[in-house]
């Protein structure tokens, strides 16, 4: 997203002018919430705090809060509600740094680690207009260079804005409002089919297909499964179980080319995550030949805070290899390892890694422990169709994931060009 710009009104389109915020919004900020005054779930008004920007469904509008008061304990703490249609963001500190705005769905309170900017008077700007141009806005841009960032009234108040007509600030609105609901209903289908998964997933892992099974037995620690499955230890049928190693000279090593180098950090549930992936030259991977990854390679922390994260190696992952705090676990033909990750993924065997870790002074998994790990065994017809099930519901997931990005990023360019002026909405 842009940050500030020169808004020169002679830079703007005929009928756009250039203005200062203070000349047309009020600019307050938040009032001291005392911990005694803390806690009720009910009350006339919503008291928010900067956490409260963080609930499901406050992504855009508040619309929850975890604390409410009344008329008396607004008068008695020096405050008023802010009105609907407030735009609000964190003004102190490293929230500063987050970037969220949102805006008030009723009269609310904030707290004074935050600033409220409302239109008395909505004919000279729009408040969703002015939600959308401060999303194009870095926070940062705003604050004093100080030991703790913060943003004052006054700097707020001496920021211009450029301001096209009413009715084009409200037809931009529109066509921004139309993209966020495009999103939101992107963002819910994602919700619900990730809780199909999950429902799956447990199903699955647990009861087989629907309609493969008649007969079934109860084992304790996992509960009822079908007859004709065991219940092995992970090593009885793996093949290699080990990790690598950090390089000698640590990050001086690493190159922005080479041999892909996973650590802890790009091993998740959902897949690789490579945003910050490093590399390794030639040389140094010729010298961990042990630790390299192949396709379908399971891939599991087993130290640090993500122990038990695990995924599998794509088909496509070409030349890899791992760092100790990553290990590889590697199956027979008789265990489907895309099985295997969905496996350590459930709460069963989380809960068995955790406790692994019971009294342990350093959370840490060792290849002996990884190998003592026990998994649910189907035939391995039964484990493939298992896959193939889930796969397809990840693959949903996945596109809905992707319409989802593409619509935000849809959103960053028709933001920036409408509100610039360099786009024009008019008929």
């Amino acid at each position: 997203m842009s940050t500030t710009r020169k808004h020169d009104d002679a830079e703007l389109p005929e009928g756009w002018r250039s203005v200062r915020l203070g000349t047309f919004a009020e600019i307050r900020g938040g009032i001291g919430f005392p911990v005694e005054r803390q806690g009720r779930q009910t009350g006339a008004y919503p008291f928010i705090k900067v956490s409260d920007m963080n609930l499901d469904g406050n992504e855009k509008f508040i619309r929850f809060a975890n604390n409410y008061v009344d008329d008396l304990d607004a008068a008695e703490l020096g405050g008023s509600p802010l009105p609907e249609g407030t735009v609000i963001f964190p003004k102190i500190g490293a929230a500063i740094a987050t970037n969220k705005k949102r805006i008030l769905s009723a009269p609310t309170l904030i707290d004074n680690n935050m600033v409220g900017i409302s239109l008395p008077d909505q004919a000279t700007c729009d408040s969703r207009y002015l939600f959308y141009w401060f999303e194009t806005i870095d926070l940062s841009t705003l604050a004093n260079v100080s030991a703790v960032p913060s943003i004052t009234g006054s700097r707020i108040k001496q920021t211009p804005i450029p301001l096209p007509p009413l009715s084009e600030q409200r037809a931009i609105a529109d066509v921004l409002d139309s993209i966020d609901d495009a999103i939101e209903r992107t963002e819910a289908v994602i919700a619900a089919t990730e809780t199909l998964r999950d429902s799956l997933l447990h199903e699955l892992l647990t009861r087989g297909v629907p309609g493969w099974h008649t007969k079934w037995k109860d084992v304790p620690g996992i509960g009822t499964i079908p007859a004709d499955w065991e219940v092995v230890r992970l090593g009885k049928h793996v093949t290699h179980v080990g990790s690598g190693v950090t390089p000698r000279g640590g990050k001086a090593v690493y190159t922005e080319s080479g041999i892909t180098f996973l650590r802890s950090q790009n091993v998740h549930f959902d897949g690789l995550r490579l945003d910050d992936v490093v590399h390794i030259p030639q040389e140094i991977d010729d010298a961990m030949q042990r630790s390299r990854v192949k396709p379908d390679d399971v891939l599991l922390n087993i130290t640090g805070a993500s122990i038990g994260r695990c995924t599998i190696a794509p088909v496509d992952i070409g030349p890899a290899n791992v760092n100790q705090h990553v290990c590889i676990i590697r199956t027979t033909e008789e265990l489907n390892p895309r099985f295997v990750s969905k496996w350590l993924g459930t709460p069963r065997s989380q809960k068995e890694i955790d406790d692994i870790q019971t009294g342990q002074s350093r959370q840490g998994l060792n290849y002996q422990q990884v190998r003592q790990l026990t998994t649910v065994l189907p035939p391995r017809e039964e484990q493939d169709a298992v896959v193939q099930i889930l796969d397809g519901v990840d693959e949903t997931i996945d596109m809905a994931r992707n319409e989802r990005d593409g619509l935000r990023l849809l959103k960053d360019s028709t933001a920036d060009g409408l509100l610039a002026g360099r786009v024009s909405i008019r008929s």
